[in-house]
């Protein structure tokens, strides 16, 4: 399996997620278990909680491409800057 295979899967199952959450608030908020309020507030945490993992995710894969580049022994836009800067000053 891809890693966008995987990214695709995580995607969907949040998808998946939300979806639910939302249907059952509703149910609840049917029932009088919950208020209307207090379901948009949920969601609302939700939302901020799924943003900051995402972000947290975001921040995990590009170091760990920066350390597959590494490993490579791939040339960064940083290195060959630095090189072109030392072959100009020669």
């Amino acid at each position: 399996m891809e890693a966008k295979d995987v990214l695709y899967l995580g995607l969907g199952a949040a998808f998946l997620v939300k979806d639910k959450l939302k249907e059952r608030l509703k149910e609840l908020e049917k029932r009088g278990e919950i208020n209307k309020e207090d379901a948009k507030k949920f969601i609302q945490d939700a939302k901020d909680r799924a943003k900051k993992e995402q972000e947290a995710l975001d921040s995990r894969i590009q170091e760990k491409l920066k350390e597959t580049i590494r490993e490579m022994g791939l040339v960064t836009k940083e290195d060959f800057e630095e090189l072109k800067t030392i072959i100009k000053k020669a």
